[in-house]
């Protein structure tokens, strides 16, 4: 059994394994030759759950479903578009909500103050 340390796998920050394309086909190909998913689960260290997710990943996908080690550069912590956007709209109308709400506001103090001097009394500086 080749050994799955090394160039092939990764280590993240908080120390969780990060593994390689040719790690996750090599692991498939042995499925896909009849090797019994715990048996290979148990040489390879994993979950039988991943093992079973990287399977799947390549019967509806091909080799190309089975991501590489990381983060794609440039994809960072942004969210996907349309989320992004549906934020961005929820955020402009609670700004507007905001914008009215205030306008009303200042018409009605307007409103108070006119009616004030309209007495005929002179109105206070303070």
């Amino acid at each position: 059994m080749p050994s799955i340390e090394g160039a092939q796998m990764k280590r993240t920050r908080d120390g969780r394994r990060r593994f390689s394309r040719e790690v996750k086909l090599n692991a498939v190909k042995r499925l896909q030759e009849g090797e019994r998913l715990s048996k290979v689960a148990k040489e390879m260290k994993v979950e039988p759950a991943l093992l079973a997710r990287w399977n799947q990943q390549f019967r509806t996908g091909g080799e190309q479903a089975l991501k590489e080690v990381g983060r794609p550069r440039g994809r960072g912590l942004r969210p996907p578009a349309g989320r992004r956007t549906a934020e961005l709209e929820r955020l402009v109308g609670r700004q507007q909500a905001a914008i009215d709400f205030l306008e009303r506001a200042l018409r009605r103090v307007e409103e108070l103050r006119q009616n004030k001097r309209d007495d005929g009394g002179t109105a206070s500086s303070r």
